[in-house]
Parts: structure tokens; sequence; C-alpha cells
């Protein structure tokens, strides 16, 4: 499993606050892991805990971004 970096947290950051900004067009978190339905998704519990593992880097940088476009878009109304 590899780390999230600083230089991946700063980018992430970047790009979302400059979305939220109206810096940049706004689009979906590019971050985000693939959406999966439930219904092709693991089954067991050990599937479900080894997906939650492999997709923790994104969800990490995904929250980051998100909350980047937060702030950014509440600096654009203010």
């Amino acid at each position: 499993m590899a780390a999230v970096t600083t230089e991946q947290v700063r980018a992430a950051r970047a790009e979302g606050y400059a979305a939220g900004y109206a810096l940049a067009p706004t689009m979906p978190n590019p971050y985000a892991p693939p959406h999966v339905p439930v219904w092709e998704g693991p089954r067991t519990p050990a599937e479900r805990a080894a997906a939650y593992e492999r997709d923790r880097r994104a969800r990490l940088l995904a929250g980051v971004w998100r909350k980047a476009h937060t702030d950014g878009l509440a600096a654009y109304a203010a």
C-alpha cells in the first residue's frame, strides 16, 4: 500500500479550490474511487475489506478535494 504524499494532497487541494472558486470548470471529484453498484461489488466480508483497503488512498485524496472545493465555493460566495 503506497502512502499518500504531501504533493498529492497539495495538488488535490489546489484543484478542488480552483474548481470551487470558479477558476476552473466544476467537475466531478477526479480523485473519488470508481462507483461500483452493490450488486456488482464485493460480496464477502473479506472481499469488502480488501476493496476498502484498496480504495483507501483514493478516498483520502477525494476527501481533501471535496473540502477544498467547499472552501472555494465559500470564498467565491463571500
